[in-house]
Formats: C-alpha cells, structure tokens, sequence
C-alpha cells in the first residue's frame, strides 16, 4: 500500500471559538486520563458509590492507557472526553440505584433485528426508516447520553445533553453533517452505550488508539453484551417495544457468536456495497470524526487501520453466516437507494409482518424528510487514504465474488 494519499497534510482548521477554548483549556493538552481520579470524581459529583459489576475496570485500564499513550488531544478534545467518561460512570451509578428501586427494570428483552453489514452500506438510512414504524423500538440517540434517570425523581437530562453535543460537534466540525446526519432525536447505535463499559469500537474510530482496538478483538465480548442487555433493559422500562427491538451496528458483525449468546433468535439483516465506495466513504469518515478531539489526522493511517478491521469484519461475519444462514436477510445497498419502500416491503414479508397503508405513508415520509444530501454532498476518493481498487479487490476477494449480485 502506498503512503501517497492526497491529503499532504491532515491538520484540522477550527473556529474562533474552539481556539479560544484550546487556550482556556492548555492545561489539558499533556493531562493523562487517570482511571482512579475519574472514578473518584463520578462517585463525588453522583453521590452514589456502587457500580455494580467491576469486570469493566480492566478495560477502562486498557483504553485509558492506550489513549494516553496514542492520541495527540486538542484540549478542548481532552476536556470533552475526559467529561464523557465521568458522564458514562455517573450513568454506571445510577443503574445500580435503580435496579434497586424498581424490579421491572430487569426483564426479557423482545426479540431483535439487527442490522448490520460494513459501514456506509445505508445500515443507518435503513435503521431509521424501520425506526420510523410501529413494530420496532430502536434506540434514540439522547437515551445513548442518559439511558438512565439521574436522580431520585426519575428525571432524564438527555435530550439537552444530547443537543448541546450535537451542536457543538457541527461546530468544531462542520464537515461532518455532510457524511453522517446527527439528531438528538433520531435513532443512533446502540454500541455507543458499550462505551459504560470501554469495550466498543467506537473509541478506536474516533481517537487513536491501536494497541486497545487489538487488545479488545482478543476478548470475550459477552461481558460487554450483557452489560448492553442491561442498558436496553433500561430503555425498555422507560419506553417499551410494540414487537421488536430495532439494533444496529456494523461493530457486531466480529463478535456474532458472542453477540447470538446474550440475544438469542435475533435476525440479521446485512447490507451489502462494494467495499471500493464504502472504504472510501468512511475513511473520509473517520478522517473528520478525529476533529471532535484531536488535532490532526494521518490520512494513511486512517486508510491502513480500516483496510484490516474491514476485512477482519468480513471474515468473521461469514464463518458465523456459514453455519446460521437461515438468521440472515441480505439486502443490496442500490436497491434500497433505488426504491427504499420496496426493501422495505420485503423486509416485513420475510419477518412475517402485515404491511398496511399505513406503513406506506409512514414510510413515505421519513423518506421524503431525509433525502440524500441534505446537508450538502459528500466527496470521497480511495487515493485520500492511500488505497486503490487494487488494494481492495485483494482484500476483499471472496466477499466480492460471493456478493457480486448485490453489489
């Protein structure tokens, strides 16, 4: 793989205002992450002491660590990320409280559709438009910041929590509301709720972190699936599901064998692109998300970094299909750009489920709400990040062949 991208330099521009932050904030530019001290100050700020299980500890150790070492944070980015982590163990707290108070909490779980397939595949335009029908209960994006009451009153600061980081991320990174369409109020992945328990891939796409993100794919991952029953558990007590929990998340397709343990019975609708388009796009993607935090982004290493866990992905997803192919429901990406409604349709047929007119109209809306480019044109190139259809067809070979029609 060639190191020649076209980006010759991955230095991000910022607004007045985060310049100004990143002045106000210098001191955090060296500061490490310290576990014990973060811990502490959630216990303080919560009043609360008891975190339940401690099988989370040691990946915190892991994460911590490795960013500490691997990620060059703007302040602002570190003074960011240093409050989400409390905000996750305050979250941690409450949950023990409440599991006390109200036995309701921990019930079985509705059976899931999970939607899956590599990123950029429409994984999230398809999550929504299910979202947007009765028969499922997907996760919102403010419960993913405050999936619990946090306080004795029951009372959920989610929504203005939410919307505050939304418009700050639209403007520290402008960039992004091009590639990826956030809403406090819309469905989000619910892997983002295994950040509680540092054991999500979400922290090796928007920082850096290497040595984590391969320590993590060496370790059971039913801990961390339990852990996120739990979370939805809680969701569910406060807004329950009509038929089916709604899941979604291209990070499942590694950890299948893992993920079927904790939710038996769930079915797999996977999503297939061309892997030379999605490469490119969520490189891109990738390469922007790093802003929130850092300063700079090395193009090639963003391109070399998704090249293997894509792969890697793949792989992992095809020996669990292999011997469970009846779970699956495969769905080409251009069919659902082309008629989303049809895909639809036969999603409910194969589920077994009645469409109505009034799914049609239902549907219909979201689709007319949420066009393609809304926010302005996403532009994307293999060679940004060091890659080519070459690299690619070598990568991905056998995925390509035995996907050929859907792609």
């Amino acid at each position: 793989m060639s190191r020649e991208a076209r980006f010759k330099s991955g230095t991000f521009n910022f607004p007045i205002g985060v310049r100004l932050a990143n002045k106000i904030l210098s001191s955090y530019k060296h500061k490490d992450l310290v576990p014990e001290e973060l811990i502490e100050r959630a216990i303080k700020k919560s009043g609360l002491d008891d975190f339940g299980s401690d099988f989370w500890i040691e990946p915190m150790h892991q994460a911590l660590g490795d960013l500490n070492r691997s990620t060059d944070f703007h302040p602002l980015g570190a003074f960011l990320y240093e409050q989400k982590v409390i905000q996750n163990l305050i979250n941690r707290l409450w949950t023990q409280y409440w599991l006390k108070q109200d036995e309701e909490i921990d019930k079985p779980l509705p059976p899931a559709i999970l939607i899956t397939g590599l990123q950029r595949t429409g994984t999230t335009f398809l999550q929504r438009l299910l979202g947007s029908l009765p028969e499922f209960r997907g996760v919102i994006s403010w419960e993913i910041v405050n999936p619990v009451p946090l306080s004795t009153k029951k009372t959920y600061y989610g929504k203005y929590l939410a919307w505050a980081g939304h418009k700050a991320l639209n403007y520290i990174n402008p960039e992004f509301k091009a590639i990826h369409a956030i809403n406090y109020n819309s469905l989000d992945e619910e892997v983002v709720l295994m950040d509680h328990c540092f054991m999500s891939s979400i922290l090796e796409a928007a920082l850096t972190a290497p040595n984590y993100g391969r320590w993590l794919e060496q370790q059971d991952q039913k801990p961390a699936y339990n852990d996120l029953k739990m979370w939805l558990q809680f969701l569910l007590w406060r807004k329950p599901a009509n038929k089916f929990l709604l899941l979604k998340s291209p990070h499942h397709m590694e950890y299948l064998e893992d993920f079927s343990t904790v939710f038996p019975n769930t079915k797999i609708i996977q999503m297939h692109r061309n892997p030379a388009e999605t490469m490119a796009s969520y490189c891109s993607m990738m390469h922007f998300s790093k802003k929130m935090f850092q300063p700079q982004s090395d193009p090639y290493v963003v391109g070399q970094h998704w090249l293997r866990k894509n792969k890697r992905l793949v792989q992992h997803c095809e020996v669990y299909k292999e011997k469970n192919q009846e779970d699956f429901i495969d769905i080409c990406y251009k069919d659902l750009v082309r008629d989303p409604i049809k895909v639809a349709q036969g999603i409910y047929k194969q589920l077994n489920l009645v469409w109505t007119e009034e799914h049609t109209i239902l549907s219909k809306k979201y689709c007319e709400e949420h066009k393609k480019n809304k926010f302005g044109k996403h532009v994307y190139n293999l060679t940004d990040y060091g890659l080519n259809n070459q690299i690619i067809s070598e990568n991905f070979g056998p995925y390509l062949e035995k996907y050929k029609d859907f792609l």
